[in-house]
């Protein structure tokens, strides 16, 4: 049984089943939960990742006014735009149960075609599981703990795609271009980046796609959130954090553009 999503605007795979008020057994996971926590320091880290241009994440750095939470925001999702590759952290609070993925390490691409793989915890039928993934050509192959071989997901189910996360139009850039009432709230060193926080809000209908949440969990409207913005060109995107009443989902990004191949099992 796969974790599938009931919900059209979440493209093809890891979908949700839909289910009445599930008492989800939660899988402790043994991984640091990022929730946008930051630590001091007295080094002067930099984003190590390439500059960009409009066209291209090469050729002379961007100039953004790190003060102007809206504009480090635009740049940031116009580099997402061009990234053609990025390692993902997922950890979703315990205590938020809305989510079909509990915890996930992976790989993104686009080229030669959007593609993912990696592992985590995922929620099949009532439970969270620990399962390696890999998508590709649109097509979801899980194995689970213990089993020798992937499983391919029947053809022609819509699921969750961890692949999103830079697709153009439902992806990060598209979320940060989506901030409200974007604030400077400090810089400082996060995740080994020098970064500028900015908090702001978010709606449902613009983070859904990467934050897709149903069952007695589902978000609706607006929900407070923060970005972690690399302070140095090409402004890459560090973390983003949803925060809900029962709490945080926090997604940190790194490797950026970094060549990763990924075949189908």
């Amino acid at each position: 049984m796969y974790p599938f999503v009931n919900n059209d605007s979440v493209p093809a795979p890891i979908r949700m089943k839909r289910w009445a008020a599930p008492a989800v057994a939660t899988l402790a996971i043994g991984a640091v939960v990022l929730t946008g926590c930051t630590t001091e320091t007295k080094s002067e880290p930099t984003s190590t990742a390439p500059p960009t241009l409009d066209t291209s994440r090469s050729g002379t750095p961007p100039s953004v006014d790190v003060t102007d939470a809206q504009a480090l925001l635009d740049q940031a999702a116009k580099t997402t735009r061009l990234t053609s590759g990025v390692h993902l952290n997922l950890a979703v609070d315990p205590d938020f149960r809305g989510m079909p993925v509990n915890e996930l390490d992976a790989d993104v691409v686009t080229t030669p075609s959007p593609a993912a793989k990696g592992s985590g915890s995922f929620r099949f039928d009532e439970e969270y599981t620990s399962a390696e993934f890999v998508v590709v050509d649109g097509r979801l192959y899980t194995k689970k703990e213990g089993e020798t071989a992937f499983t391919a997901q029947p053809e022609g189910q819509r699921s969750y795609d961890p692949s999103v996360v830079l697709s153009e139009d439902k992806g990060l850039a598209n979320l940060l271009s989506k901030f409200k009432n974007p604030k400077i709230a400090g810089t400082e060193d996060h995740n080994g980046v020098k970064a500028v926080k900015i908090t702001g809000t978010l709606d449902s209908t613009d983070f859904d796609p990467i934050f897709p949440t149903q069952g007695p969990g589902q978000l609706k409207g607006e929900h407070p959130a923060t970005a972690w913005v690399a302070a140095d060109a090409p402004n890459n995107l560090v973390e983003i954090v949803l925060n809900t009443t029962d709490g945080d989902i926090a997604l940190t990004t790194s490797k950026w553009n970094e060549t990763v191949t990924i075949t189908k099992p």
